[in-house]
């Protein structure tokens, strides 16, 4: 409470919400350039630098396989070492004994093989071009959903571009900017009533499984037929293409990738508290990092909090379906999926939060319609507010002010309990009928500008 009631005040309570986000984002804009500015001159002139964009390896790794044909050797843990540690020696990169195994399906490897016949370091240069390209299209895509003019748009994208998320993703050398594209692209498809396509574009998400099956399915069952032909339409196309130019490979996937991802999390000492999903957070809270399968405590845990919100999901995608071409209605279903997504998920990373953006705009743009259409904010909009809020800083205090190392320690992770507790309001929200919205009076100023 003594941390919502800071904000609160640091924001300047006689603002209006547009000008209080404006003197946030402003604050933290600047605070990101000098640290990275002070951290670039800093280490201006010194040997030993720190190394970024080292989780472009393995997409480097899947990219060669891809171009020179050893595609069994994907999921091969002996040959993706020897190639990332021989790979980062001959660019100058000391990576000691770690690497990264390829989690995706085969046929990504396929995205990565023209950026293999560059070296590696002028092909992570260029995958930071693609990425930022991805990243700018994508805010614009979100600002489309918005009104309030430049101002909105400015500050959605001050915002996005200044989250600790963005750097993370942009720091690991990571593909959530392409994600972030393809979810985008899938939701303005969506909100246009174009399901098909939606279904379609929704399918090439599915090169990470764990970005694309949850909203594969809600807008299955939402939208019907038409976006399942386009999601099948893409699926079987991606499957013809993993059959035809990768032999067996789909083999290795289900029994092999498996048993590597057993290996990595549970026969090695690994980094829970870089997920942010309910088995990361009940494994971490009770086991810490030890090595071994999860405690019973962990998995009933685990299986109550899935359940409970997969649930609830599921009433709100029925409760939707009747309506489902009502704006509001539509709105806040995706808002609650998107959110809801990292908990439900067994293998999602912090730098993959950069994907709820979406779903915040997309509840930004359903509090515009209500203000439109004369339905003040209630108290639970508040709360989502503030939850909103801590998303968006807590990331920044954790990894730059404590530090990742020390924040890897914590037992307890403060954003997977923010996420549910945003997912529930979201969905409380969605079941709830536009008429009943409206229960306590707020200033008209705080819908419009809830677009950041």
């Amino acid at each position: 409470m003594l941390l919502l009631r800071f904000i609160d005040r640091t924001l300047g309570l006689h603002l209006g919400l547009r000008a209080r986000l404006w003197r946030a984002g402003g604050l933290t804009f600047s605070f990101m350039l000098t640290f990275i500015v002070g951290s670039w001159v800093l280490s201006w002139g010194q040997t030993q630098k720190v190394d970024i964009g080292l989780d472009f390896l393995p997409f480097y790794y899947g990219g060669t396989c891809a171009l020179t044909g050893h595609y069994e050797q994907l999921y091969d843990l002996s040959a993706t070492r020897a190639f990332e540690i021989k790979t980062g020696r001959d660019a100058g990169v000391k990576l000691g004994t770690s690497f990264g195994p390829w989690w995706n399906p085969p046929f990504a490897a396929w995205m990565f093989a023209p950026l293999a016949t560059l070296p590696f370091r002028p092909a992570l240069h260029l995958w930071w071009t693609i990425s930022v390209i991805s990243l700018a299209i994508s805010i614009a895509l979100m600002c489309r959903m918005l009104s309030g003019g430049w101002k909105t748009w400015l500050l959605t994208a001050m915002l996005i571009g200044s989250s600790m998320t963005a750097i993370l993703v942009f720091c690991h050398g990571q593909n959530a900017f392409v994600s972030l594209l393809l979810l985008t692209a899938t939701i303005s498809l969506w909100r246009a009533n174009q399901s098909f396509w939606a279904g379609v574009v929704c399918g090439l998400l599915f090169y990470k499984p764990q970005v694309g099956a949850l909203i594969a399915a809600v807008l299955c069952l939402c939208r019907g037929r038409r976006a399942l032909m386009g999601v099948a339409l893409t699926c079987v196309s991606l499957l013809l293409v993993n059959i035809l130019t990768m032999p067996g490979t789909l083999k290795e996937f289900v029994f092999q990738m498996p048993l590597n991802l057993h290996w990595m999390q549970e026969e090695s000492v690994y980094r829970w508290a870089r997920h942010v999903t309910f088995k990361a957070f009940w494994r971490k809270a009770i086991q810490d990092d030890a090595v071994g399968v999860p405690s019973p405590a962990v998995m009933t845990l685990w299986i109550i909090c899935e359940a409970a919100l997969l649930g609830a999901l599921l009433a709100l995608v029925v409760k939707t379906r009747p309506n489902a071409h009502r704006a509001s209605r539509q709105d806040r279903l995706i808002a609650a999926a998107i959110i809801a997504m990292p908990l439900l998920m067994p293998f999602y990373f912090d730098y993959d939060l950069l994907l709820i953006s979406v779903g915040i705009v997309v509840y930004a743009a359903d509090c515009q319609r209500d203000a439109a259409c004369g339905a003040p904010l209630n108290a639970e909009d508040r709360w989502l507010f503030r939850i909103f809020s801590l998303l968006y800083i807590l990331p920044i205090v954790m990894y730059l002010i404590v530090g990742m190392e020390h924040t890897l320690r914590w037992r307890i992770h403060p954003i997977v309990p923010l996420l549910a507790a945003a997912a529930g309001l979201l969905i409380r929200r969605g079941l709830r009928t536009a008429a009943n919205s409206a229960t306590a009076e707020m200033p008209r100023s705080l819908p419009t500008a809830l677009a950041a």
